[in-house]
């Protein structure tokens, strides 16, 4: 089970010298806005998978007088992780004091789920957003699905390429080219469509407890029409394809719509609901890939947690649908690190005293209380 025993923070933002023991249950962060809550999770996520949920950029990260920063979590059994980087981008990642190339190990002992303002995005913004949401879960449960797409990726680019410059030999090269993505195409879209299917039923059980009343839907589109094999779109598309410079179907085109009630969610949901949608989606992932994980043992490690980092639950939820909320990630077990601007817009007294940590921030300074 991933759980962050200690986690250590320094010059990161605002925060210097955090040095905290976390509960394996509930940790709920205090304090003002600007003081240092959301850098916390912040600080985690980009221990966990290199980059931040805020912004593309390495030098807002770095504390404004440093070169560098450190984040550290002691997971007990599952390890300890290290990451010390700097201004210029240069990284030293280190799982159990051994130096990382990438951030693939690190990533599979500590999942995450993050729920804050921008987890609209999954519902309202692009498709990309949602691709991603579904390749976290196959990562963590196909041992082999982040090497196909990241061949994929590369094979498109390719394509592209010689689509955006057309030259002699064109087609003879294109289908050396299609044979090779036809079957990693092929084979990403089934993962996709897998997962989907899996999930929905997680989904749903979820909805009735967070949005009763409500039938929901998920609609998977595979990026092209997946009544006819990939290989033979590629064929039959290709004079398009060279027409507009690119590849136009295909599973980096895939994407996946909700209907509640026969409706696209985000036509149908007030704002406080659609963050409920969001809270169920999250939360059903997280569980789904703990099942599957668990089911098939993934690296003999047995039990294995998703960590969920919760950024101002309290925003635009009224306090039942806070509390149904937290009741259910109370049940699952997770571990949890959220943020309120008062400790009592999150009454976690009523769910699990005992499993419990509470934590004031206050100029990047961070003290625990009970």
């Amino acid at each position: 089970m991933a759980v962050i025993q200690r986690l250590m923070v320094d010059r990161f933002r605002n925060l210097e010298a955090v040095d905290l023991a976390l509960s394996p249950g509930f940790n709920l962060f205090s304090g003002v806005n600007g003081s240092g809550k959301t850098s916390l999770l912040e600080a985690i996520h980009v221990l966990s998978v290199g980059r931040s949920f805020r912004t593309h950029k390495i030098d807002p990260l770095v504390n404004r007088s440093q070169r560098d920063f450190l984040v550290f979590a002691d997971l007990g059994k599952q390890g300890r992780i290290g990451l010390l980087k700097s201004r210029t981008g240069k990284n030293e990642l280190k799982y159990d004091g051994e130096q990382q190339r990438n951030w693939q190990t690190v990533a599979a002992t500590l999942p995450l789920q993050v729920l804050n303002t921008e987890s609209f995005q999954l519902l309202e913004g692009s498709g990309k957003l949602r691709r991603r949401f579904l390749d976290w879960a196959v990562f963590h449960v196909e041992h082999s699905y982040l090497e196909d797409w990241r061949a994929y990726r590369r094979g498109i680019a390719h394509r592209n390429s010689l689509l955006k410059n057309v030259s002699t030999g064109l087609h003879a090269q294109l289908d050396a080219w299609d044979v090779e993505l036809a079957g990693l195409g092929q084979s990403i879209h089934e993962s996709r469509k897998t997962i989907i299917e899996s999930f929905s039923s997680l989904l749903e059980a979820l909805l009735k407890e967070l949005l009763p009343g409500r039938e929901v839907v998920v609609e998977y589109k595979a990026g092209w029409d997946s009544d006819h094999e990939f290989a033979t779109v590629l064929r039959e598309q290709r004079a398009r394809d060279i027409k507009y410079g690119m590849t136009l179907n295909g599973p980096h085109r895939a994407d996946f719509v909700i209907k509640i009630n026969g409706v696209i969610a985000t036509e149908l949901l007030s704002r406080g609901q659609l963050k409920m949608l969001v809270c169920a989606l999250k939360i059903a992932m997280g569980r789904f890939v703990e099942r599957s994980a668990a089911d098939a043992n993934v690296a003999g490690r047995g039990d294995y947690q998703c960590t969920y980092l919760i950024d101002d639950l309290a925003s635009e939820l009224d306090r039942p649908n806070r509390n149904r909320v937290l009741a259910i990630l109370a049940d699952s077990g997770a571990q949890c690190l959220l943020t309120a601007v008062e400790a009592k817009d999150l009454d976690l007294d009523a769910l699990i005293v005992e499993r419990s940590g509470k934590f004031h921030v206050e100029h990047g300074k961070i003290q625990s209380y009970q």
